[in-house]
């Protein structure tokens, strides 16, 4: 079978009708996925596939999407909402669930939805929704230097899915944490890149302006305080220097556009080093050279969402050669994985492919049928050379 037919098949058979609270088709995280809900990264990510070849569906979920998970009272965006069938859905929050948010990433979906098909209706709505958000952070995620923290790195809150790479080993000693966050502030950074961009389109040239001195105050913060020198590489920034990994969250530096030139020059070879992120089977979420690596969960599997990210990263600084290598060997690991186990699975092996070999948590294998883990279309697209970022 063909295999981007296979992921629009899953994703057929991860749509539901309308079921409270969500009042029309709902895509879920996947079938295999033991929650029946949508929100955190999966849904936008579904969102950006769709739009490669049905917008107005695309369009759909992002709408259900906001409506679903923002809150209307302080723009907090709920970690995840359930149907009313799901065993987790609880009356008094209507299926939400509020404990903790999730990566701010939605806008760069909606955006790549809006450039395809321009509906100012649709993108006043994400307007809106974006600064009612993008307040949200700042009151309760932003310290007094004016960096952005995740509840991940809160003590005692570690095992928080707020960043979407739970038991990292970036949260491995919190205990003086929060600290700032390299993934988020760049994900602040991309977000307020898109709120710009919508208002520019939308003539609120006002709010532009107000917009573009937050991005440009909080870019000089983040150059200041992320960089490690030494590693040649992003890092959380934490006082004693326990938490400075490297892992894949840093390369948000070139999907934000934080990066210099002469700090992509240092982290672009680690990418192809077969000793810290060029494995044989793919980007692993961890670099191999870490002493915490393992094959489990985010403490370095392969994660295709990751690759794309990554891949989009490298794009917008011309690097097309090598995102088009790395999307492709990451391609055949999913390619040989599905054609062993006819499944789309949550994350992948980066060393062998033996998909029998990770685990999650250490408590058993990754989920399977996750179309939000494989963004396939997108990374065909890559490793084809088109130029998506």
């Amino acid at each position: 079978m063909d295999i981007i037919k296979a992921w629009k098949i899953l994703i057929d058979e991860s749509t539901y009708p309308a079921e409270y609270p969500f009042p029309g088709e709902w895509i879920s995280f996947g079938k295999g996925y033991p929650i029946k809900g949508l929100g955190g990264w999966q849904t936008p990510l579904i969102s950006h596939e769709l739009s490669h070849f049905d917008i107005q569906r695309a369009r759909h979920q992002i709408v259900l999407y906001l409506k679903s998970c923002l809150r209307d009272k302080d723009g907090m965006m709920a970690a995840r909402v359930v149907c009313r069938s799901d065993v987790l859905y609880r009356d008094n929050e209507k299926g939400r669930f509020y404990e903790y948010s999730h990566p701010p990433v939605w806008s760069y979906a909606a955006r790549k939805i809006l450039e395809k098909q321009w509906d100012t209706k649709f993108a006043l709505f994400c307007f809106e929704s974006g600064i009612t958000n993008l307040k949200w952070w700042i009151k309760n995620r932003q310290d007094r230097i004016g960096l952005f923290w995740y509840l991940d790195s809160f003590p005692d809150r570690k095992d928080s899915a707020e960043s979407g790479c739970q038991h990292s080993p970036r949260w491995d000693f919190t205990d003086l944490g929060p600290f700032p966050c390299i993934d988020l502030n760049c994900q602040i950074l991309l977000y307020l890149e898109n709120m710009i961009f919508l208002a520019e389109k939308l003539g609120m040239n006002k709010e532009k302006d107000h917009l573009v001195s937050i991005h440009g105050n909080l870019k000089k913060i983040v150059m200041r305080y992320f960089w490690d020198d030494i590693l040649g590489f992003f890092c959380d920034y934490e006082l004693t220097g326990m938490n400075a990994k490297k892992t894949s969250a840093s390369f948000w530096t070139l999907i934000s556009g934080l990066a210099m030139e002469e700090d992509v020059e240092r982290m672009v070879p680690l990418l192809l080093d077969p000793g810290e992120f060029g494995a044989p089977c793919g980007l692993p979420s961890v670099a191999l050279s870490e002493p915490k690596f393992k094959l489990d969960f985010w403490r370095g599997c392969l994660w295709p969402s990751e690759v794309f990210w990554t891949c989009i990263g490298l794009q917008r600084y011309h690097y097309n050669d090598i995102a088009r290598k790395i999307s492709k060997i990451c391609l055949d690991n999913v390619y040989n994985t599905y054609n062993t186990t006819g499944k789309f699975w949550e994350f992948y092996n980066p060393i062998d492919g033996d998909i029998t070999k990770i685990s999650r948590n250490g408590i058993r294998g990754p989920y399977q049928d996750c179309p939000a883990s494989v963004p396939l279309i997108s990374l065909e697209k890559i490793a084809t050379g088109e130029i998506i970022c």
